[in-house]
């Protein structure tokens, strides 16, 4: 298995924290190529969830701890500390690259989630199975040939 495609409800949450809970986070730099993304931060409406292209793990974890957001578009790729980063559009692209783990997030409620490790694929399926996601299945190679690494 080399990907979950995951299906979340439309609206507010803290989709992302609960995604990543229980991975150690502090082993990846994490590059964001699309950040669309709505939270409210002293009462007032606000983007750029981010704040930046590459983040350390302190940096990504203040942002997906946040309480509510509402997430639209995303593309997050983790990189083990000290690899290079290469642009990653296609599955052969991932499974060449350093890269560890590829989330990519379109219309608000579609997930694809990539990793070279089952044992990271396992956890964030029991993540989602525990929080009422509407949809978790994982995916093989032979099922996601055809895909684009790219948040459209």
């Amino acid at each position: 298995m080399i990907c979950l495609d995951i299906k979340v409800k439309n609206g507010y949450s803290n989709y992302l924290n609960k995604i990543f809970n229980g991975i150690d986070l502090f082993n990846y730099v994490w590059e964001i190529n699309a950040d669309d993304f709505l939270y409210s931060e002293n009462d007032k409406m606000k983007g750029n969830f981010f704040g930046a292209d590459v983040l350390n793990a302190e940096e990504f974890i203040k942002c997906i701890s946040r309480e509510s957001y509402y997430m639209i578009f995303s593309d997050i790729k983790a990189y083990p500390l000290d690899k290079e980063r290469v642009e990653i559009n296609t599955l052969k692209d991932f499974l060449e690259s350093s890269c560890e783990i590829v989330f990519l997030c379109t219309d608000s409620i579609y997930i694809e989630f990539y990793s070279k490790s089952r044992k990271i694929l396992d956890k964030v399926y029991n993540n989602c199975k525990g929080s009422n996601f509407e949809k978790v299945e994982f995916k093989s190679v032979d099922d996601v040939l055809g895909r684009s690494f790219i948040a459209w």
